[in-house]
């Protein structure tokens, strides 16, 4: 009985310790992820607006027809105004012939989905001014 009582007594004590150095390390990671980026990659060093399209373009959460229909039934058809097929990030982006002209203006020559979506900060900002220019709400 006498030996369980020491242990007993010791086991809060080593408990606390335990507890205190997983707070510290806790405390430690938060600092880290708290603290400021020092190198920001292209998409971050973009504007709040120019972020928020890129998003909704890359996730399709957006208020494209296709989504808009789908989800929420708020839109009468997932069509495109083009009337060839549903109206997705995709298609604004790579074949909507409504779109040719201000297309053809931003990438004269033909680009990948991905490199609109996922380039450089160039690419990006051809991306968001594509959609600016095209008049259209995502």
């Amino acid at each position: 009985m006498k030996g369980q009582m020491s242990w007993r007594k010791k086991e809060p004590w080593k408990t606390n310790l335990k507890t205190v150095s997983a707070l510290s390390e806790q405390k430690t990671i938060f600092k880290a992820l708290m603290r400021p980026r020092t190198n920001r990659d292209d998409y971050h060093t973009m504007s709040r607006e120019q972020q928020v399209n890129l998003i909704r373009l890359r996730t399709g959460h957006n208020r494209l027809n296709a989504h808009m229909n789908r989800k929420f039934k708020l839109a009468p058809s997932p069509t495109c105004a083009c009337g060839q097929e549903d109206q997705t990030a995709e298609h604004i982006l790579q074949r909507c012939p409504l779109l040719d002209e201000e297309r053809k203006e931003v990438w004269p020559s033909p680009t990948p989905l991905e490199t609109k979506l996922y380039g450089s900060r160039q690419e990006l900002e051809k991306t968001t001014t594509f959609i600016t220019s095209a008049g259209l709400i995502v």
